[in-house]
């Protein structure tokens, strides 16, 4: 199964979050492969990070449009060592019930992973897990093969009257 977590309103990781926790109530094996937060601003990366049955993988850890001190080759570099290590996990003999590709509609939006070969890796990964993608700008393509889309949409958010992030809210 190919699940879609995409949209401009809050709640993409929130949501893939809960599923991680669903299946590790479930004693399922579980593994995220984070990309675009840094490892030091997110509340939730503590937590998940100390979990039993979940392995933790964080890439890319800067967004480029964010963070202006970072170059667009090292951020696709580090873009291609994620898809390196999503390989790795094929080739392995490590199996996952749920595997979380978080932020990876972003790298996929701004092109810094090619959608094809994401889409090929996705397929295969999916033979044997259940599969989470997160961020917004999810593509068409992703969509079409998906099996379960949710599209998040913002109503209302602080941030348009000019309200600050929010530490255990936003991150």
């Amino acid at each position: 199964m190919i699940i879609v977590n995409t949209g401009n309103g809050k709640g993409k990781t929130t949501a893939a979050i809960g599923q991680v926790v669903r299946a590790l109530g479930h004693n399922f094996k579980v593994c995220i492969i984070q990309l675009f937060k840094s490892d030091i601003f997110y509340g939730e990366q503590g937590i998940l990070k100390n979990l039993d049955g979940l392995d933790f993988f964080s890439f890319a850890k800067e967004h480029p449009y964010f963070n202006h001190g970072i170059s667009l080759d090292t951020v696709l570099k580090q873009c291609l060592e994620a898809l390196d290590k999503i390989r790795e996990i094929l080739k392995g003999n490590k199996k996952y019930d749920l595997i979380v590709l978080e932020e990876f509609n972003i790298a996929l939006r701004d092109q810094f992973i090619d959608i094809n070969i994401f889409l090929k890796l996705l397929k295969e990964l999916s033979y044997n897990s259940k599969i989470i993608v997160t961020g917004r700008g999810a593509p068409q393509q992703l969509i079409e093969i998906a099996d379960l889309v949710t599209e998040m949409k913002e109503i209302k958010h602080p941030y348009n009257i000019g309200s600050k992030s929010q530490k255990g809210i936003e991150y």
